[in-house]
């Protein structure tokens, strides 16, 4: 049977037809793939390695891994996220413009399950220490600022906080609005050293974060007053995989609801801006100085919670 290929309708291309044998990859480098397997695009807004095209049997789908964006037929595909593609469709790059080619005796949209491309998906339970930055008055800013504006301090303040997760040994889960929540897995025994390494990245976050008022303030006075909270918690969870993107990893349990809970009443309703649940308090207070700040009714949730301060 033949098979399906892609054929550039316009745009700076290293070649003009491509058949798709297993996956294609679009780019403006695609280092180390095969020249049989990559769309090389030469344009200064695609991505080094834009998206990718998988084929399963007679099953085709692109999964965008670019940062300015990849359409099929005028509408993007959400980051990070995979879209099926048909016989005809018209796939954007930058200025590139691609058509997708199919035989007229090809089924589209069947999967081989025996296909080397499919992964069983793993759903483990495991402790983890969840850790929720979260920025105060966020929704004001927004409704004042230009959403440029608001846009570049959001990037210059994640762009700061990122590394410091990765330099503490966390994993970044997601970036929420306003928010960059980060987990660091213990497996299956609390781990002391995995807790205070959280708490040890949360803290380094907040004595950064006077840096970065005073830089952004100067061009903006609306974020003189920058302020952030942090909830830092522990417990079990369960790790998985869900949706289209690689990037959908689920964590699912009751710490991590609580985190985001007690970033949103960090150094607001309470003064500290370092809160934690009494489980990460009991493994780092050796190590940390921790105060107690009692019971507190958290919102969505049935009774209260004692809860503890990280001294920064």
């Amino acid at each position: 049977m033949p098979n399906p290929c892609l054929e550039v309708i316009s745009g700076n291309c290293n070649t003009t037809s491509l058949q798709i044998l297993d996956k294609i990859f679009i780019g403006r480098c695609c280092s180390g793939i095969d020249k049989k397997k990559r769309l090389i695009v030469y344009d200064a807004m695609v991505s080094r390695d834009h998206a990718v095209i998988n084929r399963s049997g007679s099953h085709l789908r692109i999964t965008d891994t670019s940062k300015n964006g990849t359409w099929v037929n005028d509408v993007r595909v959400s980051a990070g996220w995979s879209h099926d593609l048909l016989d005809d469709d018209v796939v954007r790059v930058g200025d590139a413009l691609i058509r997708l080619r199919c035989p007229a005796s090809m089924p589209l949209g069947e999967d081989e399950d025996s296909s080397p491309e499919r992964t069983a998906i793993r759903t483990v339970e495991s402790i983890v220490t969840n850790l929720v930055a979260d920025v105060r008055g966020f929704s004001s800013i927004s409704q004042k600022e230009n959403p440029l504006k608001v846009y570049e301090f959001i990037k210059r303040l994640f762009e700061t906080l990122s590394p410091i997760i990765h330099d503490f040994k966390g994993t970044i889960k997601d970036y929420a609005g306003d928010a960059v929540y980060a987990f660091w897995d213990h497996r299956s025994v609390p781990s002391r050293e995995k807790a205070v390494l959280a708490c040890q990245a949360a803290i380094k976050q907040a004595q950064t974060v006077e840096s970065i008022r005073r830089q952004l303030s100067n061009r903006n006075p609306t974020l003189q007053n920058l302020r952030m909270g942090w909830g830092v918690t522990t417990g079990k969870v369960t790790i998985s995989h869900y949706g289209s993107r690689v990037a959908d990893v689920a964590i699912v349990g009751d710490s991590t609801n609580l985190a985001f809970r007690l970033s949103g009443i960090a150094n607001k309703d309470l003064s500290s801006e370092i809160i934690t649940c009494s489980q990460t308090a009991a493994l780092v207070r050796e190590a940390l100085s921790v105060s107690d700040l009692g019971f507190v009714s958290i919102r969505g949730r049935s009774g209260r919670e004692q809860v503890f301060g990280i001294l920064v």
